[in-house]
């Protein structure tokens, strides 16, 4: 009997930070860079710019693809209020149905020429993939600048709204993609849950109640991955250029540990811009990837981030699938930053104060209501503690 030589088709959910304060304070400090070294008869330096980063990721994606005709892949971007899937789409060719019932549905423009197995990318459509996420950014793009028009013309009219939290929403992107990879593993699950045991996607009809109860079997003394043989490999890759958004930090930490449950690694990429004021890494997708097992990775500054040198960068460090990483000499973390930090102001606290509804850390105790749950703060009396309820 024939042994199948090849691996299990892998599920990459790719989660970009496309936040527009972010990319266009870049985009000032890079010009101001370029000009200057252009006078001097020298390359740029960096940092980065958002075509850069997406550039890179297509580059990454396109590889990924390439490396198994079975592989599937979902691309997430993210602004300061807003998270999409922007490949697949919703509607038309390539949509996210044709996605996940194991077809491409762009007529294989990732494919080369002929037939048999010769056709890369099956399940990825290079061509759209490229179209629908550059679409997909500057849409996202555009709609934050229509909001933030909204805004200043609220606040000239004397109506203000809420302030913007800064940085990206990560949380809710890197959710997004957990429920967008549980949505492809139930589809290759034979339509079981991708938390439930492999087993009961290979059951035969006669099999009853007893199946479901996954009583016996040979399958059950297997362990998990062998059981899974053949089913999709998911994992996830966050690429970060905002500073960390510390109401978040709850809703982040969730989501580490749905992905660490259901066998889900996220790998962590923080693109830092090089200025003094900027943050050079992010502690809360430290903790991720260090919860999940995953690979992190701050990129070096300057021609580190330009050139072409960031699409080397994340292809040796976020290319190979989990199962051979072992055996390569990756970024490892070793001091992972687990301080409490303030949610109001991010800043490393030894004693704080929390709230007892969403367990929130706060430097100083709030006025008059938590400002991620919006609990009212209670004093009860002068000789006990003040509760936020």
């Amino acid at each position: 009997m024939a042994v199948p030589t090849s691996s299990p088709p892998n599920l990459l959910a790719l989660v970009l930070d496309a936040t527009t304060s972010t990319w266009s304070h870049r985009d000032l400090a890079r010009t101001a860079k370029d000009k200057a070294l252009a006078s001097k008869n020298k390359p740029s330096a960096g940092p980065a710019t958002l075509d850069d980063v997406v550039t890179s990721a297509l580059a990454l994606s396109a590889s990924f693809a390439c490396l198994g005709r079975d592989n599937v892949l979902v691309v997430v971007a993210a602004t300061e209020e807003e998270a999409c899937v922007i490949y697949p789409r919703k509607g038309g060719e390539g949509n996210m149905e044709q996605a996940v019932m194991g077809g491409s549905g762009g007529g294989g423009g990732g494919g080369a020429e002929g037939g048999g197995g010769g056709e890369r990318g099956e399940r990825v459509d290079l061509g759209l993939l490229n179209d629908y996420v550059r679409l997909g950014v500057a849409e996202l793009a555009n709609r934050a600048a229509a909001k933030a028009e909204v805004r200043a013309e609220r606040e000239r009219s004397g109506d203000p709204m809420p302030p913007l939290k800064k940085g990206a929403a990560i949380a809710a992107a890197l959710s997004l993609a957990l429920c967008t990879i549980n949505r492809f593993m139930v589809a290759s699950h034979a339509g079981v849950s991708a938390l439930a045991d492999a087993s009961m996607a290979r059951r035969r009809d006669d099999e009853g109640i007893l199946a479901l109860m996954g009583g016996g079997g040979d399958g059950a003394s297997s362990s998990r991955d062998a059981s899974r043989s053949g089913l999709l490999r998911p994992r996830a890759l966050v690429i970060q250029a905002s500073p960390d958004r510390t109401s978040d930090y709850n809703a982040l930490m969730n989501c580490a540990f749905a992905a660490n449950k259901s066998e889900v690694v996220v790998d962590g990429c923080f693109v830092p811009s090089g200025m003094k004021d900027d943050d050079k890494s992010s502690p809360f997708l430290q903790q991720v990837v260090d919860q999940t097992g995953g690979v992190y990775l701050s990129v070096p500054g300057g021609a580190a981030q330009v050139g072409g040198a960031l699409t080397e960068v994340l292809m040796t460090a976020f290319l190979p699938p989990p199962g051979i990483r072992g055996s390569m000499n990756l970024p490892r973390l070793h001091d992972v930053d687990f301080r409490a930090r303030c949610f109001e102001t991010g800043e490393s606290v030894d004693v704080a104060q929390i709230c007892n509804q969403c367990l929130s850390i706060f430097k100083e105790r709030p006025k008059e209501s938590c400002p991620t749950c919006g609990a009212r703060v209670r004093t009860r009396t002068k000789n006990k503690k003040t509760k936020l309820n």
